[in-house]
C-alpha cells in the first residue's frame, strides 16, 4: 500500500500549509510513484507520477511525466523518444479526477477503452467477450510512446439518480480532442437493478481527416486514396445479471472515395460460479475503417470459453478460436486453450511437491493452404520444497505436402524468496529446422517492501555469445 503524507490548507489562503487540523481546514494526502527500467542494450525508461488528493471533495489532481531514450553508453541517448516536444525527451501529462463519479480532465497521451478502444483496430485486439465490454473511459498512459500525439479528454459521469423501476441511475458522457483538435464524442446512460445488476447503452461518434494513402504493391486490395474524411457512428448494449449477461456492438464507417462499411460483435455468459460458458463473435466488411484510419479487411471471427472457479483459487478452463474471411468462409486460422490452476496450498501445509498449474496450447494458420504453420505448447508449475518451479515446451511445424519439422524449444524456471529478496533464474535450449541448437539464460535479484521493488537481471539469449545487462524499479511514497 502506498504512503501517504497528510499536510491541510486553510482557505481564503490556499496556498499556506498548517500541519493541525482546525475547522476550517481540507486535509490533503500526497501520493508519489517512480517507476523504470534501464538495459544496457537497448532503452532507459522513467515515470514519475504525482497526485494531490482532497478527500472531502473527492478531488485528485495528477501529474505524469514519462520519459524514453536509447541507453548509454550508445549513440542517440540525448535524444529522447517523446510525442510532447520532439526537441526534449519528456513526455508531460496531468489529469483532474472526480473520484466519486468517476469524472476527469486529461491532457497528454492516452490509453483509451470501451467502445472507442473496441472499435480501432479491431483484429488486433483480443475476441470482446461480454468482461471486455465495460463503458467507454480513458486514461493518461503510463509508458513512453513514440506514434502517439497528446490530447485532452473530458470525461463527465452524473451522480446516480433513484427512478421507479429501474433502480438507481446515472448518465455520463465525453469528448476528445487530438493533436489536430479532430473531436470524438460518446454518451450513454447506466441502469442498475441491484448492485449485481446492469443495463447500460452508449453511443459514439467521430469525423477525422485522413491523410492520403499509396497501395502496398502493384496489385493491392486497396486503391490509391487522396485525403479524405471518415465518419464513423457506433453504439453498444450491455445487459449483466450474476445469472446471464449479453452485450453487443455495432459501428458503421463512412469514409469518401472508400466507401461504407460495418463491424459489430455479439458475445453472451451463461452462469457464473461455479460453472461459466462465454460466448462471442465479431465480423468485419472490406471497407470498413477503423478509428485509427486503417482499413481493417474483411473478418469474421467466434471464440467460446468454459470455466469452472472452485476453492483456494482453483480454475479450470477451456477456450477456442476461430477466424474466417467472412460469415459462411472457411476457417483458416484457430487455437484452443487447456488450463488448470490447481487449488492453493493449506496455510499450514507441510507437502515437499505441491502442484501449481498446467496449461496446453494449440495454433494453426492456414491463411496459405500451401503453407499451413502449427504450433504446440506446454506449460506445467509445481512447488518443490519452498521453491516455485515452471517447465515450457514449444513445438513447431509447417505442412506442405508432409509435416516439416521448424523448431523446438524447451525451458525451466525457479525462484526462491529469502526474507524482502527473490532470487530467479531460467535456462532454455531452442533447436532449429537445420540442427542449429541456441541456449538462453537469464539470472535475477528482487528487493521488495512496502516502498516499492528493485530488480537486477542478468540474461542471455543466445548463450555465451550474447550477454544483457538491466535493472528496473518501482518506489512507491
Amino acid at each position: 500500500m502506498a504512503r501517504k503524507f497528510h499536510f491541510f490548507i486553510r482557505f481564503p489562503l490556499s496556498v499556506l500549509l498548517l500541519f493541525s487540523p482546525v475547522p476550517g481546514i481540507l486535509p490533503l494526502s500526497f501520493d508519489l510513484l517512480w517507476s523504470g527500467s534501464w538495459a544496457y542494450d537497448g532503452n532507459m525508461i522513467n515515470r514519475g507520477d504525482i497526485r494531490l488528493r482532497a478527500p472531502k471533495p473527492a478531488l485528485t489532481l495528477r501529474t505524469q511525466v514519462t520519459d524514453k531514450r536509447p541507453s548509454p553508453p550508445g549513440d542517440g541517448f540525448e535524444q529522447g523518444n517523446t510525442a510532447f516536444a520532439r526537441e526534449t525527451s519528456l513526455q508531460v501529462a496531468g489529469g483532474l479526477y472526480h473520484d466519486t463519479t468517476g469524472s476527469r480532465l486529461l491532457w497528454g497521451i492516452l490509453d483509451e477503452g470501451g467502445l472507442p478502444a473496441r472499435i480501432k483496430n479491431v483484429w488486433n485486439r483480443g475476441i470482446p467477450f461480454v468482461e471486455q465490454h465495460q463503458g467507454a473511459i480513458s486514461d493518461l498512459l503510463t509508458e513512453p510512446s513514440s506514434t502517439k500525439e497528446p490530447g485532452s479528454y473530458l470525461w463527465l459521469g452524473s451522480p446516480e439518480i433513484e427512478i421507479p423501476w429501474l433502480g438507481p441511475v446515472r448518465g455520463f458522457g465525453s469528448v476528445l480532442l487530438d493533436a489536430e483538435t479532430q473531436a470524438a464524442f460518446d454518451g450513454g446512460f447506466e441502469a442498475r437493478f441491484t448492485k449485481k445488476s446492469a443495463l447500460l447503452f452508449e453511443g459514439f461518434y467521430t469525423r477525422s481527416h485522413l491523410p492520403s494513402k499509396s497501395p502496398a504493391a502493384w496489385f493491392s486490395e486497396t486503391p490509391p486514396l487522396p485525403e479524405r474524411d471518415s465518419d464513423i457512428l457506433a453504439g453498444t448494449v450491455f445487459f449483466n445479471t450474476p445469472a446471464f449477461a449479453a452485450a453487443a456492438d455495432i459501428s458503421r464507417s463512412q469514409t469518401f472515395a472508400y466507401g461504407d462499411d460495418l463491424y459489430g460483435n455479439l458475445a453472451f455468459r451463461i452462469g457464473d460460479r461455479p460453472w461459466r460458458l462465454s460466448l462471442a463473435a465479431d465480423a468485419a466488411g472490406s471497407r470498413y475503417v477503423g478509428r485509427d484510419g486503417g482499413a481493417t479487411g474483411a473478418g469474421f471471427r467466434a471464440a467460446a470459453r468454459l470455466e469452472r472457479r472452485g476453492k483456494r483459487s482453483s480454475l479450470f478452463r477451456v477456450n477456442g478460436m476461430v477466424r474466417a474471411a467472412g460469415i459462411g468462409d472457411r476457417f483458416y486460422k484457430g487455437s484452443a486453450l487447456f488450463y488448470y490452476h490447481f487449488p492453493t496450498a493449506p496455510t499450514k501445509s507441510v507437502h515437499l511437491f505441491w502442484p501449481s498449474r498446467i496449461s496446453l496450447t494449440l495454433n494453426r494458420d492456414a491463411s496459405d493452404m500451401e503453407k499451413i504453420a502449427d504450433s504446440i505448447d506446454v506449460l506445467a508449475g509445481f512447488r518443490f520444497w519452498n521453491i516455485p518451479l515452471v517447465f515450457r515446451g514449444s513445438l513447431d511445424g509447417i505442412y506442405t505436402d508432409t509435416y516439416t519439422f521448424d523448431s523446438a524449444k524447451i525451458s525451466g524456471e525457479a525462484s526462491y524468496t529469502l526474507a524482502f529478496l527473490q532470487f530467479g533464474t531460467k535456462l532454455g535450449f531452442k533447436m532449429k529446422k537445420n540442427g542449429e541448437t541456441q541456449a538462453e539464460t537469464s539470472a535475477s535479484i528482487t528487493a521488495q517492501g512496502k516502498w516499492g521493488r528493485f530488480s537486477i537481471k542478468v540474461n542471455s539469449a543466445d548463450f555465451p555469445e550474447d550477454w544483457d545487462f538491466g535493472v528496473s524499479w518501482r518506489v512507491q511514497l
